[in-house]
């Protein structure tokens, strides 16, 4: 308990009494007039009639203290009548924490999340008319359902049943106005994720992605570098799985690529090769620069981040 719910239950307690003296008060002040002037209600005797008027009035107040807490507060209409649907909600969420903390603890993951869940992509064309972009998604979607039932249902995934209304659905996404903005301004790719953890016996979930298929770095643009020491226990090796994570870590802030195209960092060569890069360290003892260039155009549609390695001597 935190102490602003502290507060808050204490003050409202403090509350709920000086408005019970309060009705309280009125009460005994009501019933103690109607007894000294000696009124009568329904010809019943002036003090049961006083007794009679005490608690009604403070009845009345009560009801009138409730309306207006009824009206005034979402909190107090939720505690008066929904409080039972929201007791079952309660117990169903933890019963769902409960469920997922043993999936996770001892549950077989089987495809993590945002990871890429059919081996394929579509390439929608700059200017593509609306209805031939619809019929290329619509294409994609069947293939890939096909392609996801086919093999992830295999390991150990329940099937995928597209819902009811999917043609409809997919045309009021990717046929939206943002969409054909999007396509005006240039070529977009559309692939397949994961948007959650999957575990087995789960059900397949999945979701198509849309992003511009745009250039991100040009052939031998500088992506990025470190700083090595030249000393005899320099490991090349290290070095670059370190420039690796880095630029997996650009593709990811800067170049805004999926991470599933962003951890895909693949050395294709590295200069001068990895047995100089070890001699030329352990015999310096200055500083050296290692650095990750483009080896082509990057795109998404690339399906990775190719990068040439370098090792100069830090001037």
């Amino acid at each position: 308990m935190t102490w602003v719910d502290f507060t808050r239950g204490t003050g409202t307690v403090l509350l709920i009494m000086a408005v019970a003296g309060a009705i309280a008060y009125v009460g005994d002040r009501v019933g103690h007039q109607v007894g000294r002037r000696r009124l009568t209600l329904f010809g019943i005797r002036p003090r049961y009639t006083s007794t009679i008027v005490a608690i009604g009035t403070g009845m009345l107040i009560a009801l009138v203290v409730t309306i207006v807490a009824l009206l005034a507060s979402r909190e107090v209409r939720t505690a008066f009548f929904r409080m039972n649907q929201i007791s079952t909600q309660i117990a169903q969420l933890q019963a769902q924490q409960r469920d997922l903390e043993a999936k996770v603890n001892t549950g077989e993951l089987v495809v993590p999340v945002n990871a890429l869940m059919v081996p394929f992509f579509t390439k929608i064309k700059q200017g593509e008319p609306i209805d031939q972009r619809l019929a290329q998604i619509k294409a994609f979607y069947t293939g890939a359902v096909a392609w996801i039932n086919q093999n992830w249902a295999t390991r150990g995934l329940r099937r995928y049943v597209p819902p009811p209304g999917i043609d409809k659905t997919l045309t009021q996404e990717f046929g939206a106005p943002r969409v054909t903005t999007a396509s005006l301004a240039g070529d977009l790719l559309m692939f397949v994720t994961a948007p959650q953890n999957l575990y087995r016996n789960d059900t397949i979930h999945f979701e198509l992605n849309l992003i511009p298929d745009s250039l991100r770095v040009k052939k031998g643009g500088v992506i990025q570098s470190l700083v090595i020491p030249g000393n005899a226990h320099a490991d090349p090796q290290l070095a670059i799985n370190e420039l690796e994570q880095a630029v997996a870590s650009v593709a990811r802030t800067q170049l805004k690529l999926p991470p599933f195209l962003s951890d895909n960092v693949q050395v294709v060569q590295g200069y001068p090769s990895l047995d100089v890069m070890a001699k030329e360290l352990a015999s310096g003892s200055g500083n050296y620069v290692m650095t990750a260039f483009a080896a082509e155009d990057i795109y998404p549609h690339v399906g990775g981040i190719p990068i040439v390695v370098t090792l100069t001597s830090a001037k």
